[in-house]
């Protein structure tokens, strides 16, 4: 679903028209799922001047094949839609929770949305993956005094690998550490002593960053 906006481009000041996606089904257009992971999606092109523009606005993302749906919600009033729209079709959604087990999530940045979208095609859980997050940062901070990571999130390599992003935005600098080496068997004692306490997965929006993170750990693991 889509429709078209006028966009005036800020370098020639000429007219266009932008497309806007409100649902995206990588099912049934294959083609969005790299135009989003390349923020192509965001991007016009000013048929004029030539100039790139970034536009950014809220929709759904909906993967049939691997069973989830995220809501990018750039917005406060982004966030208001959506979850009138997952109140206004709950029944559908619980439906959707008990025969094919998908899951629901909400995100406010494109990153949060790119991490969601590479975490669940490799088939894991993203609460067990924010917990190998927080694990692994506290141990980047004990090794590495002059590295500060001010952000971090995880992601497709170009061979398909998936791998923790961090970047140092004070100092400029960037590294990261490949799941397969290291933080897959922290992701795995993460599931054997915690998959256990995890909520069963309800037709709701859930918001599963670092801020879940801390109060899981608070609950679990601090008391």
């Amino acid at each position: 679903m889509h429709h078209e906006v006028g966009i005036t481009c800020p370098k020639c000041q000429k007219a266009g028209v932008f497309t806007v996606w409100d649902s995206i089904n990588t099912k049934l257009d294959p083609d969005m799922k790299d135009r989003v992971k390349s923020l192509e999606a965001f991007r016009y092109h000013c048929g004029h001047c030539g100039t790139d523009v970034q536009v950014d606005y809220g929709f759904l993302y909906h993967d049939m094949d691997h069973h989830f749906m995220v809501f990018y919600a750039p917005t406060d009033k982004d966030q208001e839609n959506a979850d009138r729209d997952m109140a206004d079709g709950q029944d559908k959604f619980k439906a959707m929770v008990e025969k094919a087990g998908y899951v629901f999530r909400l995100v406010r940045s494109k990153a949060d949305l790119l991490e969601k979208i590479a975490i669940f095609e490799a088939g894991l859980d993203d609460r067990l993956m924010e917990l190998t997050k927080a694990a692994a940062l506290a141990q980047v901070g004990e090794k590495d005094k002059d590295f500060t990571v001010t952000e971090s999130h995880f992601g497709t390599a170009d061979d398909g690998s998936l791998r923790l992003n961090l970047i140092d935005g004070t100092h400029g600098q960037q590294a990261y550490v490949d799941f397969a080496n290291g933080l897959g068997q922290l992701y795995g004692q993460f599931e054997k002593n915690f998959a256990a306490d995890l909520p069963a997965e309800d037709a709701v929006l859930a918001r599963i960053d670092a801020g879940w993170t801390q109060q899981f750990l608070n609950k679990y693991l601090y008391n």
